[in-house]
């Protein structure tokens, strides 16, 4: 027997919820603005070379303002924003 695992799970560009999508657009258009290539849900943000230290500020203020709340500086670590998904279990689940 088959057991099916619930879509919220595993997100997927139909299935995600409102601030992941809101999450990966930004980054998608605003901090890859210049690049050809996109991100997914579960790219290596750091590892891949996409965001760097300068692009990491410009997240945690969007992030910041779409969760309505200061992040406090001891969550911020590498852990935490290794990938879209990551960063949206992170900081915009409730």
């Amino acid at each position: 027997m088959k057991t099916e695992v619930p879509a919220a799970r595993f997100p997927t560009a139909r299935t995600m919820a409102p601030a992941i999508e809101s999450l990966l657009r930004f980054v998608n258009q605003d901090l890859l603005a210049a690049s050809v290539e996109k991100v997914d849900l579960d790219t290596p943000l750091f590892e891949g070379g996409w965001i760097d230290s300068l692009k990491i500020l410009t997240l945690i203020a969007f992030l910041e303002k779409k969760a309505g709340r200061k992040i406090p500086d001891e969550l911020i670590v590498m852990d935490r924003f290794r990938t879209i998904t990551v960063i949206a279990r992170s900081f915009l689940e409730p």
